[in-house]
């Protein structure tokens, strides 16, 4: 599933956003303000109705009345002052290429640096995040992403995904020849001496190798009952009665050959067999029973007293049971169900591994955190490695803004810069037809005073 789930995590992230919606974050586009052109709207207006009333008799002497007249005057000019002012950053007044104006545009190249420079070398310095790594404790952050269950599971999916990769793995051709090879070894390896009876002397006296037999005598015992067992015990028969005929018997074949012969010969071999079977499992004391422990027994001694002709048996054993062996299909069978579990337990989201996992992970990394030394050695780690990694690569920080901005066309950066900072400057405009307005009127004051 690399759905595996670290990558569906990642994937989580909006790929279908254009390139203009990841320069920047979202960020609703501020309301226009034309404070700024309302009041270089009133001051003319209030200039020109000021002239026309002092051009009427009557009004003309009206000292109040020039004062007004002069604040309005002076209004209209530091408002138009300051429009001209204000537009000169952004674009030629009126488009108009007089000299100093489009400020912006014109040293795009030059503010680009500038900002990349205040961010790199003063705002984001190795010297102001060094002193901000300092402040941190990253164990403590860690700890607490680790309490959300959803955070350990996105931990784990990439070591799941490993762990599923590594079971595809257990089947392929490479990894069957070597377990077989493997299993050929060890038993080759066994060593036959005398511990090797003295252990089988244990064992044939253990209640597991009682176990074991009951098990092995109900077994045969069930297989005596099964119809397929009387009738391959009768094909044998009848094959053993043709192969004396051929050999030149006469008696035995004839009596063999018939039906009703062979069907009671193999009904009694069948019915013995279970009621032999079935009482010696029962029965501790049974012949069958002490006769075999028995074998076992006096085997085992002579294997723990180095007899040789015991030992020889065994390697004889052994060597036909290893080159008889062919143990790659059910090691093969074996993996095949070994990967299909572990990726299901693996990929369930409750499944044991994929549990075991997540849980070991959290369970590792909060015990290594619990010790206050640990805990101060790995933020000295984190703080240590990233410093280094900060020295190393800063200069990508620059990398990353010039990027960005040299990616906007100057128009689109004109629009945002004027877009973030518009409103302040129509208060510019304001302030400055306000502050024009009443210089005007102290300028008109002092005029008219004797």
């Amino acid at each position: 599933m690399l759905h595996e789930p670290w990558v569906t995590t990642a994937a989580k992230v909006r790929t279908d956003l254009q390139p203009e919606q990841l320069r920047a974050p979202s960020v609703s586009a501020p309301r226009r303000n034309y404070v700024g052109t309302a009041s270089l709207l009133v001051a003319v207006t209030g200039a020109v109705v000021c002239r026309i009333a002092l051009a009427r008799e009557g009004y003309a002497a009206l000292t109040w009345l020039q004062i007004l007249a002069a604040g309005f005057e002076a209004a209209v000019v530091g408002g138009l002052a300051d429009w001209f002012a204000v537009t000169a950053l952004f674009r030629h007044p009126l488009g108009l290429p007089i000299p100093h104006t489009a400020i912006i545009p014109a040293r795009r190249a030059k503010i680009v640096e500038g900002i990349v420079s205040m961010v790199q070398d003063e705002w984001l310095s190795p010297d102001v995040i060094g002193a901000r790594l300092t402040r941190m404790a990253p164990s403590e952050f860690i700890v607490n992403w680790l309490r959300d269950p959803a955070h350990v599971e996105r931990l784990g999916a990439p070591v799941r995904d490993l762990m599923r990769g590594l079971a595809r793995t257990l089947v392929e051709p490479e990894v069957v020849e070597f377990l077989d090879r493997t299993l050929q070894r060890q038993l080759r390896a066994v060593p036959i001496d005398a511990s090797a009876g003295r252990w089988l002397a244990r064992v044939a006296g253990s209640q597991s190798a009682v176990a074991a037999f009951q098990s092995a005598a109900l077994s045969v015992a069930n297989l005596a009952r099964q119809p397929d067992t009387a009738a391959s015990l009768q094909n044998w028969l009848d094959q053993a009665a043709r192969q004396l005929y051929q050999d030149g018997k006469r008696l035995v074949p004839l009596l063999l050959r018939r039906k009703t012969v062979q069907r009671k010969i193999v009904e009694a071999a069948c019915d013995y067999a279970v009621a032999e079977c079935s009482v010696a499992a029962a029965d501790p004391d049974h012949r069958l029973r002490r006769w075999l422990f028995g074998v076992v027994q006096r085997f085992a001694e002579r294997l723990a007293n180095n007899d040789a002709e015991a030992h020889e048996q065994v390697e004889r054993l052994r060597g036909a049971l290893v080159e008889s062996l062919e143990a790659a299909p059910l090691v093969q069978d074996l993996l095949v169900q070994l990967r299909d579990q572990i990726e299901h337990d693996l990929g369930e989201p409750g499944g044991y591994l994929a549990d075991l996992v997540d849980h070991k992970l959290r369970a590792s990394i909060l015990d290594l955190l619990e010790n206050p030394e640990r805990r101060a050695s790995f933020d000295q780690w984190v703080r240590t490695t990233a410093q280094d990694l900060l020295q190393r690569h800063h200069h990508q920080i620059g990398v990353t803004v010039r990027e960005n901005l040299e990616r906007l066309d100057t128009d689109t950066l004109v629009a945002q810069i004027e877009d973030r900072v518009g409103a302040d400057l129509q208060f510019i405009r304001l302030n400055g037809a306000l502050v024009g307005g009443l210089i005007g009127v102290l300028l008109a004051v002092l005029h008219h005073l004797p």
